[in-house]
């Protein structure tokens, strides 16, 4: 059985896949991102807080690549 905080990072992680197909970001452009503002490779090694602020930048980018 899941705990609360695995549902909640399952529940963010697919609300971040959606995000990154409707920039149409690539794996790739994810994982720069990632590395560059987190020092990780995957959204798996992320705390639930910057899970979530990863989400929260998704949501308020409107461009189809990452930001510099």
């Amino acid at each position: 059985m899941f705990s609360w905080t695995a549902n909640a990072c399952i529940k963010l992680i697919n609300q971040t896949d959606d995000n990154m197909q409707r920039l149409r970001w690539t794996q790739a452009q994810g994982r720069e991102h990632l590395e560059k503002i987190y020092g990780v490779r995957s959204r798996y090694s992320l705390s639930l807080d910057q899970l979530d602020n990863f989400l929260l930048f998704l949501q308020l980018t409107d461009s189809p690549t990452p930001n510099p």
